[in-house]
């Protein structure tokens, strides 16, 4: 009689060797593009004492540095942190804690995740695209106040406009977003819980948001896709 093949750990029950394990890889690929990097700004002649290079050299430049790396291991972080990022809002509150405070301690996981944060917005462009939207907002919460104020304000609120531009309702979503942040006070001291609550009352959202979400409206109503 064949013995049955056993079937593969649920990512649930595997997320977290699975964090470990491209914590380890992420530092190698770290290193070796910093050591790209480095060869990129002798090869273009970005550094120097009397020179200041411009921001787009320099962008270009991280960028090189990435590709000859292997830009491959980032990919596959992100589609590890979309899938934990689906995993949050369905775990316990000690689990969610546990999510939280794992990404965190992942010192070069962690190094990576704003920027994985801040593409969410580029990638909401449909009305179908409210998981995305959803993810993001969680994204954030995993966050957990780490980064910033200005910085999750502003990312938070692009990602409400992005919301508005492709016709999803980001009320409902953010409401969800908040019943699963942190309730405590997160990395930077303050509740993420709250902040997502009370997003929409705040100076910044009427300054900053609120005009760019009407614009939005009326841009998605004429089928103009909105500037990102």
């Amino acid at each position: 009689m064949e013995s049955s093949t056993p079937a593969p750990p649920s990512f649930a029950d595997s997320w977290e060797p699975r964090l470990a394990e491209l914590e380890v890889r992420l530092r190698e690929w770290s290193r070796r593009r910093d050591e790209e990097l480095a060869k990129v700004h002798k090869e273009r002649g970005l550094d120097g004492w009397f020179r200041r290079s411009r921001a787009e050299d320099l962008r270009a430049a991280e960028e090189e540095a990435r590709r000859r790396a292997g830009a491959g291991i980032l990919g596959e972080l992100g589609a590890f942190l979309d899938e934990l990022c689906d995993l949050y809002p369905k775990s316990l509150p000690q689990d969610r804690a546990k999510i939280r405070a794992r990404i965190g301690g992942a010192e070069t996981v962690f190094g990576l995740f704003w920027p994985y944060v801040e593409s969410f917005p580029g990638r909401i462009r449909r009305p179908d695209d409210g998981p995305i939207l959803e993810r993001g907002l969680v994204a954030l919460a995993i966050d957990d106040m780490r980064a910033e104020l200005g910085l999750v304000d502003a990312a938070l609120g692009r990602l409400l406009i992005a919301a508005e531009a492709a016709g999803i309702d980001w009320r409902s979503a953010l409401a969800q977003a908040a019943k699963v942040a942190n309730p405590g006070a997160g990395g930077g001291g303050a509740c993420m819980r709250g902040l997502l609550e009370e997003f929409p009352e705040t100076g910044y959202f009427r300054r900053a948001v609120a005009p760019a979400l009407r614009e939005a409206a009326r841009e998605a109503m004429r089928g103009v896709p909105s500037p990102e």
